[in-house]
């Protein structure tokens, strides 16, 4: 059986890589030096200021060509999701968020669950309403996790055939870290110019990097934990430190610490579940979707709702069952072969709410009760 040409591609990458390596351990190139210059290395004010160029938007205000951003948020708030959306945007050509895009090639390394990613790409493109037709010829995929500094000269290669890219999307990070120490400075900041590699491909495109925040952020993390692991070595390499910060079904897109051009608003959007039919049968998937504050308002509204009612139901039958207490509230499933059963798991996504509010807490004595503070709104309900 023949060998797959792109994993063969990989191995003489990574062959040769540390080939180099073992030969000369200790020497770490700067980047952009290919000689010593011979000549005058510095030139007039002038000459200086008309050499520049104008800045290119590949998303106004927000991406600019040739910058370099960390896109940071713990697992499960969204990054991955809200990145696809921003690819796609550039890679069809439609608005993000109402601002203008300017359409161009995307290259993805996809590193991070390749499946999963692809199931919820097709989701994606379905909630963007983008034919995969249409996006031929401009948008390429690298669905394999490996040290990027291996790599990277085959990405060169093969980006000569692609034309010019207007974005590199990353996911993740730390699936093309090279090292074995995110949190090391010297390794960080070598992952960082490698990164910054790629917004030197043909059409200097922008770059996207999907980031974990630093593992010293801890459990009790918040919107300024969001900070990509690297410390301040890694986070004075790039341009841009994005975040997105969800509180479930909904999240907020901004940025923390480190901001190259202009200020922008922050970015609200919805997370929708959704379905994806794959080698028959369907899949669930969730997709985001960028939404006004006035929709953050109902769906926070709707939320507040479901919660007291489940507190009175608690108040009303203070030792029932999460079974009882959603039926009382009337979470019902709509649809499936237990329609008009309780909705048990969003009982249990209530209550963990109403846990972090302390309304409610799980005692080992009596499971599920209602704290002094959650009885106490819980009257004011009747």
């Amino acid at each position: 059986m023949m060998g797959d040409p792109v994993d063969e591609a990989i191995a003489a990458a990574q062959a040769q890589a540390f080939a180099a390596k073992k030969a000369a351990p200790n020497v770490v190139p700067l980047r952009g030096i290919a000689s010593i210059p011979s000549g005058p290395v510095c030139e007039p004010l002038a000459s200086f200021l008309d050499a520049g160029d104008a800045p290119v938007w590949v998303i106004q205000e927000i991406i600019q060509q040739s910058y370099v951003y960390a896109l940071t948020a713990p697992t499960n708030h969204g990054k991955t999701a809200v990145s696809m959306v921003i690819a796609l945007a550039v890679a069809s050509g439609q608005a993000f968020v109402g601002r203008k895009v300017r359409p161009g090639r995307v290259l993805i390394l996809c590193g991070e669950n390749q499946d999963g990613f692809r199931l919820r790409l097709i989701a994606t493109l379905r909630q963007m309403e983008i034919d995969v037709a249409d996006l031929a010829g401009r948008v390429w995929v690298l669905s394999h996790t490996t040290g990027l500094a291996y790599i990277l000269e085959q990405i060169k290669k093969d980006a000569e055939t692609m034309g010019e890219l207007s974005l590199v999307l990353v996911d993740t990070s730390v699936s093309f870290f090279t090292g074995d120490n995110e949190n090391d400075n010297q390794q960080a900041y070598a992952h960082a110019r490698d990164l910054r590699e790629l917004s030197l491909l043909p059409g200097k495109p922008a770059v996207i990097v999907n980031c974990h925040p630093s593992s010293s952020a801890g459990k009790d993390m918040t919107r300024e934990s969001c900070v990509p692991r690297g410390g301040s070595a890694f986070l004075n390499e790039i341009d841009t430190n994005l975040f997105v910060w969800s509180d479930g079904q909904t999240a907020e897109m901004h940025w923390i610490r480190k901001k190259r051009g202009p200020d922008f608003a922050p970015i609200l959007w919805e997370f929708r579940e959704s379905s994806v039919e794959w080698h028959g049968e369907s899949v669930p998937a969730v997709v985001a979707v960028p939404i006004t504050e006035e929709r953050e308002k109902q769906i926070r509204d709707k939320k507040m709702e479901a919660e007291c009612r489940f507190m009175y139901a608690m108040l009303r039958t203070p030792r029932g069952t999460i079974r009882e207490w959603c039926l009382d509230a009337g979470f019902v499933l709509r649809t499936g072969a237990n329609a008009g059963g309780p909705h048990v798991s969003f009982g249990h996504r209530v209550l963990e709410r109403l846990k972090e509010y302390k309304l409610a807490e799980r005692t080992r004595r009596e499971g599920w009760v209602l704290t002094e503070k959650g009885k106490g709104e819980a009257r004011a309900i009747e």
